[in-house]
């Protein structure tokens, strides 16, 4: 959560806004479809994340049609599936009670991608499932954002045909492309004065001690194990700008292409608008990626673990160390009653749940270096670990046990 603004007044100015735009267009409509949607404001920034969450919603309803006691990977019900939906998103009609929240939520998103984009995209890189940013999420991202596009296009480049990196990993890029971009990051007035148009925007009651000659990039933080051991971050000249592709002219409809759907997972050339009413897309196939292991250095260790966990420690020089250090096949059985609520409480933030679904995932994977990636680039950093302290090296010290 963006700490720019006071939140009470962002909600109400945005709530304030959403509002005084439904009633205008709703005084003379009862529903509105995809292409009003479109142009609903000024900004097209509010216009394509209220698109976004429809596009979501749409996803939800579609598995909605899934049951267990059919095959819906026949292909003739997958064709039959996709057509019907296609159908239906050429059809879309929202009600006031249904747009006026989503418009909101897109309103309020709009401001603190303005003032905060560092906070709108840590949030979202944040939120990722399994945190792992995919590479359809890294396109999705991309395809819905307007303002201070090139922050998204370049985490995509960034992935280098990778189907997800960790978003740690995704943080570190964002950071980078801030610091060595920032300056390219757009400026809020003419943001703040189409705004204004409907509702005006009190940046004094808005933002908290708002100087409009301040920069808006903030130092960029660091990931828990840059604090552990220095990574070495290129010069900006080493990364080229994101390149342009060569495509032919489309028309835009309020800055997006009529060429281009909007609900597709990929960059496709079938028509945004079908007729006189609404958008084109299709269902996104899920992808599920398989964990890549860093490779290992010549020690046997990734080589961009924190130091703490590369620190062998010297032979055991007692029979109870011997024992501590013998062999196990179960890491959930090693683990003492004790130790299990001391790691639920400081690693896992009192959630028996997440602690249950990591020991699991460490108890599976194949070597000592993939249980170290998962330490080092998700639990870590979902979880803002110490990595100095005792229950990460305890817990270390039973993977070392488990992978002997």
């Amino acid at each position: 959560m963006s700490n720019k603004f006071h939140q009470n007044a962002l909600t109400e100015y945005s709530r304030s806004y959403a509002r005084r735009v439904s009633a205008d267009f709703y005084s003379a409509h009862n529903v509105i479809n995809g292409k009003q949607i479109l142009n609903l404001t000024p900004i097209s920034q509010i216009n394509l994340l209220v698109v976004s969450s429809l596009f979501d919603k749409w996803k939800a309803d579609a598995e909605k049609f899934r049951s267990p006691y059919f095959d819906f990977s026949h292909p003739e019900v997958e064709e039959a599936l996709r057509l019907f939906m296609n159908v239906v998103s050429q059809h879309i009609a929202v009600r006031r009670e249904h747009l006026e929240p989503m418009l909101a939520d897109a309103v309020k998103k709009t401001l603190v991608l303005i003032f905060d984009p560092r906070n709108y995209f840590d949030d979202l890189l944040r939120s990722q499932p399994d945190f792992r940013l995919t590479i359809d999420a890294a396109r999705q991202l991309t395809r819905y954002t307007q303002i201070n596009k090139f922050v998204p296009a370049t985490l995509e480049q960034r992935m280098n045909g990778k189907d997800f990196v960790y978003v740690n990993q995704a943080l570190m890029h964002l950071d980078e492309v801030l610091a060595q971009r920032g300056h390219e990051l757009e400026k809020p007035e003419k943001y703040i004065a189409a705004l204004s148009e409907k509702v005006p925007v009190d940046l004094a009651t808005l933002i908290r001690s708002y100087d409009p000659d301040s920069p808006l990039l903030g130092q960029p933080s660091r990931s828990f194990f840059e604090a552990a051991e220095e990574t070495h971050i290129p010069p900006s000249s080493s990364y080229e700008p994101v390149e342009k592709e060569s495509v032919s002219p489309l028309p835009y409809n309020n800055g997006i292409p009529l060429g281009t759907s909007l609900f597709q997972p990929s960059y496709d050339s079938e028509p945004l608008l079908n007729g006189d009413n609404d958008l084109s897309f299709r269902p996104v196939e899920p992808s599920s990626p398989v964990m890549q292991p860093s490779p290992l250095s010549e020690s046997g260790y990734p080589s961009d673990v924190p130091a703490i966990v590369k620190n062998e420690s010297a032979e055991p020089t007692s029979v109870a160390e011997a024992f501590h250090r013998s062999p196990i096949e179960s890491i959930a059985k090693s683990i003492s009653l004790n130790q299990k609520f001391r790691f639920i409480n400081q690693l896992f933030n009192g959630q028996t749940s997440a602690y249950e679904q990591a020991i699991n995932e460490l108890d599976k994977v194949g070597n000592y270096g993939q249980a170290l990636d998962l330490i080092s680039y998700r639990y870590a950093s979902q979880f803002m670990w110490d990595m100095s302290s005792d229950e990460v090296g305890e817990l270390v010290e039973i993977l070392k046990r488990r992978f002997a």
